[in-house]
């Protein structure tokens, strides 16, 4: 079951978010920087527009998104969520499970926003790059 904007609450244009929808995104905006780093990238100015995005590799779209799974789950469990039937006033989700277990259109979900962190970030004139691994000898 797909969500769209008319029906699900979570995915409606930003001036119309509830603010706890509105806090979550932020929540996963101050993650970015950790999620870079599980995978070996940084952040750097974007100076030339030319240049074509960072893409993710499938694997590190996959570990991004489990670590984005991990955080919200955190986040859901800190604020009082118990797993059971979506309801948003009892504060229960059937997805408090590890992301191995989601079906794969509930991967989507986390994947989806990982996929976009280097187009997000051109917005704000910063690129992902790849960190060199030094090694001293």
């Amino acid at each position: 079951q797909n969500s769209s904007p008319t029906d699900d609450p979570a995915m409606k244009p930003w001036h119309e978010l509830d603010e706890d929808f509105k806090q979550s995104n932020r929540k996963q905006a101050d993650h970015m920087y950790i999620k870079l780093q599980a995978v070996n990238c940084g952040l750097e100015p974007l100076i030339s527009w030319d240049e074509s995005l960072f893409s993710f590799t499938p694997a590190e779209v996959e570990k991004l998104a489990e670590l984005e799974h991990i955080r919200w789950v955190e986040e859901r469990t800190e604020d009082g969520w118990k797993p059971g039937v979506k309801n948003k006033e009892l504060k229960t989700t059937p997805w408090l499970i590890p992301y191995s277990q989601l079906p794969e259109e509930m991967k989507e979900f986390d994947r989806d926003p990982v996929r976009n962190i280097p187009a997000l970030l051109a917005r704000i004139d910063l690129k992902v790059v790849r960190v060199k691994e030094t090694t001293d000898n």
